[in-house]
């Protein structure tokens, strides 16, 4: 009779201990990719925060070049300048290399009757946990929360602090 040996026997894993590792493999990599995904969301709530302070500084830009605050709107596909007493043909590209569009936002400048000038984010088709994000960053100050960036229902006293319900982003360049 051939005498076994053990250890020649037990060189490899059991199935039960590949499946164990391959478990604990899964979960490690779920909970990875939930970070990362909050982490994009972050990106893109900065980068919105970002672009609204550019065009901030580029409405400045503006008035200082033309003597007048500009009002530039994205329409449909490209920016418009609506302001009737500069030059209509100047749009922000002149004051930044790219247009701020994109990941579902538009960012644009906007003058009111009420004297207030603003950089808004038109955030309609922005997921809701980039507007959450945005939330915990207007916590700081100075982002501002409307229910639409169109049909001229923003004044300088009705801005509260951006919550992620509304639909437009607003900073305030003059009052």
């Amino acid at each position: 009779m051939a005498k076994r040996n053990f250890k020649s026997r037990r060189r490899a894993f059991t199935l039960v201990e590949l499946l164990i590792v391959i478990i604990i493999i899964g979960i490690l990599a779920g909970m990875m990719m939930l970070s990362a995904g909050a982490a994009t969301d972050k990106a893109t709530a900065t980068r919105i925060i970002s672009d609204t302070r550019t065009m901030k500084a580029a409405a400045v830009m503006y008035k200082a070049d033309y003597g007048s605050w500009p009002l530039w709107i994205y329409d449909v596909d490209k920016y418009v300048n609506k302001d009737a007493s500069g030059d209509t043909s100047v749009l922000p590209g002149k004051y930044f290399d790219v247009d701020p569009v994109g990941d579902g936002y538009w960012i644009g400048a906007m003058k009111l009757p009420d004297g207030g000038v603003f950089a808004v984010a038109q955030l309609t088709a922005v997921s809701d946990a980039v507007k959450k994000s945005l939330e915990s960053a207007a916590e700081g100050g100075g982002l501002y929360g409307v229910g639409a960036v169109h049909g001229g229902n923003i004044t300088t006293a009705s801005l509260k602090p951006f919550k992620a319900t509304d639909k437009g982003l607003v900073m305030i360049i003059s009052k």
